[in-house]
This record gives structure tokens, C-alpha cells and sequence, in this order.
């Protein structure tokens, strides 16, 4: 690891993304505090979020192809600027009396869609920049930073919005804003290949690389399989915390609190990223996956008991989110180590758009279940679609055949 953060350029990312999931980590509660304060109604609330993430679906359709051609520090740096700049103008919203609520949920939708281009720069800077054995290792410094960012931002944001919520989403915009000015520069990114000016203006080569990259997943065995399972346990993954979330501020629980809850699904998530790289190295990636998967979904049954104290629902969160930096790593792993760099963009949207098209359904039925049928029953709901997930990984052949990561090489 410190021979790993010592790479030019490695810490600037780190640093960059860091405070761009910060502020993606105080959206997740920042919007649907607001927009449930606001109007009432949780189904709205989930409508509302999950329309977040259905933008975000379909722009990521394009966005690994535009990294590609672009160049990833070049995309990454705009895309945290317009954030920034929009989570601005949204703070400035909030200040006027009657502002529309669907005019600062339209501006929350287009910031949640440009999250499309994070993973797609951020896998190809770390293809670029990472040695083939650190692979893991990157993949799992990636994940526990993310939820480094969900501990920090989720309190932080909750204590803000009791402040008052233009003041949370001001530091929202902050965070974006200094991110873009951390992005690495190209001039520390060593490339094989150079991007030109007429590739990111030949909008039929971004569609047809695009469409390269979707061939390549799908024609990959252990990628389709991936992104199989992924399509179905985004559900689940999408859902549970913003049921809970509605949950306990409907029971008249603070922003506060509410943040401690969110965040300690990813304080476990953290913990488990310790041991992530190193288990990448030494149990096949195939089934580090599957036992993954599995411990989430009993930490899910779980929930379906103690949903209703605090204190048992933050332990059982922390526990649960113990193996997801080993799934998420496993992942990565695999895919920036089956992959050429050239396409590592491409391949990552191509890989990550089927796994997430589910999702706006999944944060919907948060709201729209929580109304309906309550936090018990939405939350055993979400616990049988993770037990699903996770028999495919069983049952699916070449997912249990994916071997170790230094078994794999840094193949083309």
C-alpha cells in the first residue's frame, strides 16, 4: 500500500474523488430529507431520487466512451466543476422564500446524472496509473474511501441540514469544487495511446466505441455474469438505506441520527477494506463475490427484525457492510484486469449500466413500499431480491470459475 500511494498522480485522485463522494454522501441525505420536509410524501421522496438515478443510467450509456475519448482527468475535472456550480445555484434556491421544490428536484436530478462519469475516470486514471498487481489493492482503496466519504459526509450533512439546508448544500458544492482542482493533471497520468481533438468531436466514434464496449462485456463470460448479478442485487443495495432513512424521520428521528445510520453501513464497509486487497490476492474472486454477497443479505434478514432501534440497526449496518469492499473489489479487479486500456472506459460503463439499470426501481419501491406496506415488509422484500443475487453466483458456472487475481495478468 505505501508503495501504491507513492505512484505521481495516485494521491490526487484519491484525494479528488474523496471529496466528490463526500459531497455525493451528503446528497443521499441531504435530497430526501429535503424533498420529504418539504412535501410530505414518500413516495414522492423515492420518485424523486430514483429519477436521480435513471438519468444517471442513461447518461452513463454514453459516458465511458466520452472518457475514453476525452480523456479521463479532463472529463472528471469539468464534471466536478458543473456539480459544483450546480449545487450553487441550488443553495441560492433554497435562500427565496417559495422557491418550486420541482425546480430544485430538477437541478438534483442532473447533478445525480453526472455521476455517470466518476467510475468510468476513475477505473481508466487507475488502469493508467496502477501497476496489474495493485489492481486489488486500488480497487479496494477506491471502496473504502467511498465509504470513508459516507461516514464523514452522511453526519456531517445531517448536522448542516439542522442548520439549515442551504448551508449543507453550499458544502456540497465546496467539496465538488476543490475536487476539480485535485483532479490529476495528464502530465502525471502515463498513457499508452494519446486521446485527439477529432476523436472527442466524432460523435459516431463515441457511439460506436460505446457499443465496442458493450460487445466486449456481454461476449465475456464472467463479465455478462457479473453484471447479471449486479442487475439484481443494486436492488436491495439502492433501497434499504433510504427506507430507513424515511423510516426514522418519519418516527421523528433527528437529521443527525438519521446520518449516524447512514453512515455506519459504510464505517463497515471501511473496516472491511482493509482486508479487501489482500483477500483479492488469496481467495478466488468468484467466490470471495458470492460469500460477499451472502453476508449482506443476512445482514438484510436482520434488519427486518431491529429495524425499528437505532442502536441494533447501526450495529447490524456496520456488520453488514464488513465483506461489500471485498464484492466491490472483486469486481473491479477483474474488470480493469480482463480489460485493454484503451477500452477501460467503455468497459466500465458497459459493465455498470446492466448493473444499475434496476436501481431507480429499487430506490422507487424505498418510498413507494415504505408507504404502502412499511419498513418490515419492504425491508424482507429487499432481503429475498439479495438472496436471489446471491444463489446466481452460486449456480452461474463461470462466476465460480473466476480464479485468482494473480492467476488473471493483465490480459487483453
Amino acid at each position: 500500500m505505501p508503495s501504491l500511494m507513492r505512484v505521481p498522480g495516485y494521491q490526487r485522485l484519491v484525494c479528488a474523488m474523496a471529496l466528490n463522494q463526500t459531497g455525493y454522501a451528503m446528497a443521499a441525505v441531504v435530497v430526501p430529507l429535503l424533498i420529504f420536509d418539504v412535501t410530505g410524501n414518500p413516495t414522492l421522496t423515492g420518485l424523486v431520487s430514483g429519477l436521480g438515478t435513471g438519468a444517471l443510467v442513461l447518461l452513463s450509456l454514453l459516458s465511458g466512451a466520452v472518457t475514453d475519448r476525452l480523456h479521463a482527468s479532463r472529463v472528471l475535472r469539468v464534471v466536478a466543476l458543473t456539480q459544483a456550480i450546480v449545487w450553487f445555484v441550488i443553495a441560492g434556491l433554497l435562500t427565496f422564500e417559495g422557491a418550486s421544490i420541482w425546480l430544485i428536484a430538477g437541478l438534483v436530478i442532473f447533478a445525480a446524472a453526472l455521476g455517470a462519469f466518476d467510475a468510468p475516470s476513475e477505473q481508466s486514471l487507475i488502469k493508467q496509473i496502477v501497476a496489474p498487481n495493485d489492481l486489488g489493492s486500488a480497487n479496494a482503496v477506491a471502496h473504502g474511501r467511498e465509504s470513508a466519504a459516507e461516514v464523514l459526509g452522511g453526519p456531517f450533512a445531517g448536522f448542516l441540514y439542522a442548520i439549515g439546508p442551504q448551508v449543507a448544500v453550499i458544502v456540497q458544492g465546496v467539496a465538488h469544487g476543490l475536487a476539480s482542482i485535485l483532479v490529476p493533471p495528464k502530465t502525471l497520468v502515463s498513457r499508452n495511446r494519446e486521446s485527439t481533438e477529432e476523436d472527442g468531436e466524432n460523435s459516431s466514434s463515441i457511439i460506436n466505441a460505446a457499443a465496442d464496449g458493450f460487445r466486449f462485456v456481454f461476449s465475456h463470460p464472467g463479465l455478462r455474469g457479473i453484471t447479471l448479478v449486479a442487475a439484481v442485487a443494486n436492488i436491495p443495495m439502492s433501497a434499504f438505506i433510504l427506507l430507513l432513512i424515511l423510516s426514522f424521520r418519519a418516527s421523528g428521528s433527528s437529521a443527525f441520527i438519521i446520518g449516524l445510520i447512514s453512515a455506519s453501513f459504510g464505517l463497515g464497509v471501511i473496516v472491511g477494506s482493509f482486508f479487501a486487497g489482500e483477500l483479492t490476492k488469496r481467495i478466488p474472486l468468484g467466490r470471495l463475490g458470492a460469500l460477499a454477497l451472502a453476508f449482506f443479505s443476512v445482514g438484510l434478514l436482520l434488519l427486518t427484525v431491529v429495524n425499528h432501534n437505532v442502536v441494533a440497526t447501526i450495529v447490524v449496518l456496520f456488520i453488514a457492510g464488513l465483506p461489500l469492499a471485498s464484492f466491490n473489489s472483486a469486481i473491479g479487479a477483474y474488470t480493469a484486469a480482463v480489460t485493454p486500456e484503451s477500452q477501460m472506459g467503455a468497459v466500465t460503463t458497459a459493465s455498470t449500466v446492466p448493473g444499475i439499470f434496476l436501481m431507480p426501481l429499487g430506490i422507487f419501491f424505498a418510498g413507494f413500499g415504505f408507504d404502502q406496506w412499511g419498513v418490515t415488509t419492504s425491508m424482507a422484500i429487499l432481503a429475498g431480491v439479495s438472496a436471489v443475487a446471491t444463489a446466481l453466483t452460486f449456480v452461474h458456472a463461470p462466476l465460480r470459475a473466476i480464479p485468482l487475481l494473480s492467476e488473471l495478468g493483465d490480459q487483453p
